[in-house]
């Protein structure tokens, strides 16, 4: 590494390599692996500098958690009514499964003690309002309009990616998701069941 480089990182580009790097290996599955140490000597500083910005690795992955409920937000921002929400929520959350997964794994305290994360989920919160619900009535009305659908699409992704639901591509999981919720057709072939109530042979 060039002097020129540690300086940059001196200078603060360390904090958004690591997340980079985190991100990244995340991606790929590999959250259980992660380590400070191993970041570090990939990016090629001691180890200790990274705790400057972290101080853990669950500070780090609620970093990470933060920068991908802006990423949904802004994805969100651009739908225009219930049923594109839907889409694009589940989408993401099975195109990032991983770091989803993360996402959602954060405890209401870590939400109430650190400000990154709580203001990620703030912004996808009222990115979600201005979509779903801007002309509801209070300020309790509109944040129930939102539950309703963030607890359908995540509850429908969790069944769905865990293999509780009947096997099905991603597209025709979602195609039944906007039925479920009232916001779609059903999809013409009985096959698309969710749940069959027919026992079915084995392939």
């Amino acid at each position: 590494m060039t002097k020129k480089t540690r300086d940059n990182y001196h200078h603060g580009d360390l904090r958004q390599a690591v997340l980079d790097l985190a991100r990244r290996r995340i991606d790929k599955g590999d959250a259980e692996k992660l380590s400070m140490r191993s970041l570090a000597t990939k990016i090629g500083v001691a180890h200790r500098a990274i705790y400057n910005h972290f101080a853990d690795k669950d500070a780090l992955l609620s970093a990470v958690a933060a920068g991908g409920y802006h990423e949904l937000s802004g994805l969100l921002a651009k739908t225009r009514n219930a049923a594109e929400f839907v889409r694009t929520y589940a989408t993401f959350a099975l195109n990032h499964g991983h770091l989803y997964t993360i996402m959602m794994n954060r405890s209401y305290a870590q939400f109430e003690n650190v400000p990154e994360l709580r203001t990620g989920a703030d912004a996808m919160i009222a990115t979600s309002i201005a979509v779903l619900a801007p002309d509801q009535g209070s300020d309790d009305d509109k944040r129930r309009a939102v539950m309703r659908y963030w607890m359908l699409v995540h509850g429908g992704v969790g069944l769905h990616s865990s293999g509780t639901l009947k096997a099905r591509p991603d597209e025709d999981f979602i195609k039944e998701l906007l039925a479920v919720a009232g916001l779609g057709p059903a999809p013409d072939e009985a096959s698309q069941a969710l749940w069959s109530t027919e026992k079915e042979s084995p392939q």
